[in-house]
């Protein structure tokens, strides 16, 4: 990302007084030449006044490249006779090049103003590290890794001065390198990894020498490993056949600690159509064992298969068990459709049955046993319609004979009252959970029983995530289970989310070509770019409040008046029911903060409809709306703006700006969104920017930021900022092209975690109770490893996921990776990972499961958008994800339509939803 020079003018107004001199010393200054990220000692320039009056200072202005320029001055409005004032000028470039700057002081006694001109030239360090980072695998507690070597090579043109290479704790260093190394000359630094404590352990190793960017840093990062060994006993179980729908009786496998330590016991899970029960704990004493009871019930004829996963402390941190039977169909005429079925209280269900394969009527029907059903277990009609309760449970539909009371066929109902998708990634901390998904299970996402259901046409891209409400009343339509879907048209449609209709339930549309206000043409905002194509709409993900009963949506218009052109942004709040704007809407965006960045006049920095573009999603946090934004194609000028509206009077209470002195720092988290926690603070990832933050400036680029708002609008509480962002910031290495999650409270000394990847590829696991700050010699935060996510500049553009001590990522070409979770630290690599690499974006992700059951990863690869080739949908077994269950690509049938970039599954009431730049596709189990 290339940098522009900004300038910025600080005034003073007062009257001139007469009779005074005043001297300047020196008048400039020419700074060494200065490593790029880096800052110069200060220097000292001094005003005296050697006049017999007081002298009075009507402004102080910075010109030209003055941010390259930090300084501080204690002059004041007035400097008394015979006393001087000083300003302490230090050189910190972010670019390598030569750069120049003014300091201009106007007083009562030079009618021509003095002026110090600063110049300097920032060049790149002649310090040259491969690799950059080393990673060390898992390694045994007291014992010492092999060596790995880091070459060190001076790229200058004089001789290098070594003073001294340091280790962190757990790493030793050995080194060729010796106290100067000639201009163009190599050495070896050789690491070794000797862990004194179990699980992950990251440091540096730090070069201090006489290069301007001293000291250098080395991340370090290793896994230790300790003696306790696990084994399951025994390593495969099977079945005899099953009815389907029936339980088998329970074998049992035996959990053994054959080590020295104690094993800590993270989950023990079945997947398929097994389950388990155990009489382990949470921790297994060393040479003792537990046991596992499973049992099988099979979801369909034919052979089964799944296993027994247990994720502990034992490397390699997962055992399995597989598991084999075989699903049997009853010997009976009677069969009924659907198989498994998912319903909402208010959601009726009509069952159909056959007596040998002809659709007949002469059946009684029951629910839980129950002829015609109850109130607590739900009411089925002699026609089979069913009518549920107000709870939620599972139940069992049989249909009986009744010429032959013996033929029968009984088939599973779950009630769900989840509560929907509201919100980008179902939650504020971004975990990507739907915890209440009974029906879709390890064992029947597969092939044969799940696929596509059906699709809706929509008008434009769907970048948004589709958002999920069960049982809205719709205006003389009824009750509907609904899915929201905003598109680049600027469009919003309410479909019934069962396909019970097949037209939209209603349609908000926010355009007017007639008028002259249509999207806005990709071309007027991103330039050569594809990253929108065709037209810029809605992009962010909407959030809704069902108190409200709104949904909020922000969309971009292009609004033509004659000659007049205008680019306008406006929120909107929507009736779920029925697409209406709301009491106070819609709200156009505007705000404006004091500032000097780019773009500003007179002090003052405004917020740009048509330079800063939103995709980062939209949160409500105790009843504000907020939005952020950046840049589509990083055109400039452009900031990273956060606004909040008040949910229900539309009132704009919020405003902050990431760079107000600078340029850039834009919030787009690959369409992620600020995430909060549950005090009601908020956590975004800022992308390239100025960051002046080191020497006491406002501007945060490539940062971490904790905002808050007490009722007075945002401040910011806290921040992080990588040591090495000046890297980021030249490169393009935006630290934001991830968004943040933040993990469930966890045991140990960081109870409050965040975590991020972003194009860099490292992974930063940042206590939110402290997040670091900045330090150049360093990342003051618990852990952060590099190379973990994605190649290294695309690393990873999205979100991660949880699910029960697991933390999944799929990064740009990488595969699906599960990081553990142990005492409140990540394991410093991945646990399990998945057989196909994803390509640029990679995918993103979400998580479906019924408490600590049947967890999937869905994750949507994308990497066919520039080709209008099409989105495909694969689903992992989160317990292990090398475990692949499901992907689009088997059956032309189930494909998807085209790709669109960032695309996030949602999953509700045993469907999963994906949005393309065609349709809105649905996929569940197949009748």
């Amino acid at each position: 990302m290339k940098l522009i020079s900004r300038s910025f003018l600080i005034t003073l107004l007062s009257l001139p007084a007469i009779g005074q001199t005043v001297t300047l010393s020196p008048s400039s200054i020419v700074f060494a030449s200065q490593t790029i990220g880096t800052t110069s000692s200060p220097q000292v320039v001094t005003l005296t006044n050697t006049g017999a009056k007081t002298l009075n200072i009507s402004s102080i202005a910075g010109g030209g490249s003055v941010e390259y320029f930090p300084y501080t001055e204690n002059c004041g409005s007035s400097l008394a006779a015979g006393t001087s004032c000083t300003f302490m000028v230090s050189f910190a470039p972010d670019l390598a090049s030569k750069v120049s700057a003014t300091i201009t002081i106007s007083d009562s006694a030079t009618p021509k103003s003095l002026k110090v001109t600063l110049s300097g030239t920032g060049v790149v360090s002649v310090i040259g590290l491969n690799p950059t980072n080393l990673v060390f695998g898992n390694q045994s507690v007291g014992t010492t890794s092999k060596a790995k070597s880091v070459v060190l090579k001076n790229t200058g043109t004089s001789t290098l001065t070594i003073n001294s290479i340091v280790p962190s704790a757990g790493f030793t260093q050995t080194n060729s390198c010796g106290s100067s190394l000639a201009a163009g000359a190599s050495c070896t630094i050789s690491v070794t990894f000797s862990p004194g404590s179990f699980w992950t352990q990251t440091g540096t190793i730090t070069l201090n020498d006489s290069a301007q960017d001293s000291p250098q840093i080395v991340p370090l990062a290793g896994m230790g490993i300790v003696s306790s060994a696990a084994s399951l006993s025994p390593s495969a179980v099977n079945f005899s056949s099953q009815l389907i729908g029936s339980s088998s009786a329970s074998q049992s496998v035996a959990l053994t600690n054959h080590g020295s330590e104690t094993l800590t016991i993270n989950s023990i899970a079945a997947s398929g159509d097994f389950s388990e029960t155990t009489t382990c704990g949470p921790t297994l004493a060393p040479q003792s064992n537990c046991g596992i009871a499973v049992t099988f019930m099979p979801t369909a004829s034919g052979a089964r298969a799944g296993y027994i996963t247990l994720n502990d402390t034992a490397s390699p941190f997962l055992q399995t068990v597989a598991l084999t039977g075989t699903g049997t169909a009853p010997t009976t005429t009677v069969a009924i459709t659907p198989l498994i079925v998912s319903v909402t209280p208010t959601q009726n269900q009509q069952f159909n049955a056959t007596i040998s394969g002809v659709a007949s009527s002469d059946v009684l029907w029951a629910v839980d046993g129950v002829t015609g059903g109850s109130a607590t277990s739900g009411i089925i009609s002699s026609t089979g319609l069913y009518t549920p309760p107000t709870a939620a449970g599972v139940h069992a539909i049989s249909a009986t004979s009744i010429a032959d009371p013996t033929q029968s066929a009984t088939v599973s109902l779950t009630v769900t009252t989840y509560g929907g998708v509201l919100t980008y990634r179902n939650d504020n901390q971004r975990t990507g959970q739907n915890l209440s998904e009974a029906v879709l299970t390890t064992g029947n996402v597969n092939a044969n029983q799940f696929g596509k259901l059906f699709s809706y046409p929509v008008d434009g891209y769907v970048f948004a995530q589709p958002l999920y409400v069960p049982s809205v009343n719709i205006p003389n339509q009824g009750v509907h289970n609904v899915v929201y879907v905003a598109t680049e048209n600027d469009s919003v449609f309410a479909f019934d989310a069962d396909n019970l209709v097949s037209t939209p339930l209603w349609q908000a549309s926010f355009i007017n070509p007639a008028a002259g206000i249509t999207t806005v043409p990709a071309s007027d905002v991103e330039g050569q770019g594809n990253d929108i194509p065709v037209q810029v709409g809605i992009t962010p993900t909407p959030v809704i409040d069902l108190t409200q009963n709104a949904i909020y949506v922000l969309a971009r218009t292009k609004q033509v008046s004659g000659s007049e052109v205008s680019y306008v942004q406006t929120l909107h709040a929507l009736d779920l029911s029925t697409g209406a704007e709301m009491a106070n809407s819609p709200v156009v965006i505007s705000a404006q903060v004091s500032g000097t960045g780019a773009g500003a006049t007179g002090g003052t920095l405004a917020f740009s409809g048509l330079f800063e573009n939103s995709r980062a999603a939209l949160v409500e946090v105790n009843g504000v709306v907020y939005l952020c934004w950046a840049s589509l194609g990083d055109i400039p000028p452009y900031h990273g703006w956060v606004l909040g509206y008040d949910a229900q009077t539309m009132e704009q209470v919020a405003v902050y700006v990431t760079t107000p002195n600078g340029q850039d720092g834009g919030i787009w988290e690959s369409g992620g969104g600020l995430a909060a926690d549950v005090n009601g603070n908020l956590f975004g990832i800022v992308g390239n920017g100025t960051f002046d933050a080191k020497t006491g400036g406002i501007d945060y680029g490539d940062s971490v930021l904790e905002l808050a708002n007490n009722g007075n609008g945002l401040t910011l509480e806290d921040y992080f900022t990588p040591y090495n962002q000046a890297l980021f910031d030249t490169s393009d290495f935006d630290l934001g092209s991830g968004g943040p999650m933040l993990l469930p409270d966890q045991p140990g000394p960081y109870p409050h975690l965040l975590v991020l990847v972003g194009k860099i590829a490292t992974l930063y696991l940042l206590n939110r109770d402290d997040l670091g700050q900045f330090s150049n010699v360093g990342n003051n935060i618990p852990m952060y490893v590099p190379n973990a996510v994605g190649r290294y500049a695309n690393g990873n553009r999205g979100t991660p996921a949880y699910w029960q001590g697991n933390v999944y990522f799929a990064g740009s070409t990488d595969f699906v990776k599960q990081y553990g979770l142990y005492d409140g630290l990540l394991s410093a690599s991945q646990i399990a990972m998945g057989s196909v690499s994803f390509n640029y974006p990679g995918a993103g992700l979400a998580i479906s499961a019924n408490g600590n059951t049947n967890g999937i990863l869905w994750a949507i690869e994308s990497d066919q958008y520039k080709t209008s080739g099409p989105a495909v949908l694969r689903a992992y077994d989160a317990t292990n994800v090398s475990r692949e269950l499901f992907d689009t690509t088997t059956l032309s049938s189930n494909t998807a339509g085209a790709a669109v970039k960032f695309a996030v599954p949602t999953i509700a009431n045993a469907k999963v939803y994906v949005g393309t730049a065609t349709e809105l596709d649905v996929y569940g189990l197949l009748p």
